[in-house]
């Protein structure tokens, strides 16, 4: 990552020091905020993301790097220098399998999507691009609270599309849509319930999308 070891190493007296800690020890602390620093440097024209506490730290990463344009897709380990036989979707077949192509693109994540933006009474935009199809729905109008609930979704979404998609591309496992769209709303569900301060509806409301109870 063009982060030079011998910057940080210092001889003194015979013994090897860390330059960052007053101590001269060596932090696993320190080295990764150096490296935070760099990566913030390198991906500086992206925008800031926005960490969500309602939902798990695996499913914001996994937002954060998609982003990115950083998941593991084939079309991506392919120009990385990965030999991928196949790098067409494995659940479609139709298209080469890249970012834009798991969380939007392909069909299966499209009516993924087409279902829970339904539920939550939010137009679906035709897009191709996938950070600019998260952009659009995050600007759709409405108070702080309901639009952390719409996040908390988009969250659980991404979430259930990419285990969806390892599903079948490592046990050849398709996951119905129906099945995937009832998971999300499960999982937003609990998210909210178990990790936010906020009045939770009942399950009959959260199902129904009526977040009167909650905001």
């Amino acid at each position: 990552m063009g982060i030079a070891i011998n910057d940080y190493l210092v001889a003194d007296g015979g013994v090897w020091k860390w330059r960052g800690d007053p101590g001269g020890s060596f932090s696993v602390k320190y080295i990764r905020s150096v490296i935070q620093e760099v990566s913030l440097e390198v991906d500086g024209d992206s925008d800031p993301f926005l960490w969500n506490r309602w939902a798990t730290p695996k499913a914001n990463i996994l937002l954060w790097r998609a982003l990115l344009g950083k998941v593991a897709s084939k079309m991506g380990l392919s120009k990385r220098g990965v030999p991928i036989v196949d790098t067409a979707c494995a659940r479609c077949g139709h298209q080469e399998e890249d970012i834009d192509h798991i969380f939007l693109n392909c069909l299966w994540a499209r009516c993924i999507w087409w279902n829970i933006l339904a539920w939550m009474r939010i137009s679906f935009v035709e897009c191709n691009c996938f950070k600019e199809f998260i952009d659009i729905i995050l600007q759709n109008p409405g108070d702080k609270v309901w639009k952390k609930i719409v996040y908390t979704i988009i969250l659980a979404s991404c979430w259930r599309i990419w285990s969806a998609r390892n599903e079948k591309v490592f046990n050849n496992n398709f996951i119905p849509i129906s099945k995937s769209v009832d998971v999300i709303k499960e999982d937003a569900f609990l998210w909210i319930k178990t990790r936010s301060k906020i009045k939770t509806a009942s399950w009959e409301d959260w199902k129904a999308f009526d977040l009167l109870d909650m905001l």
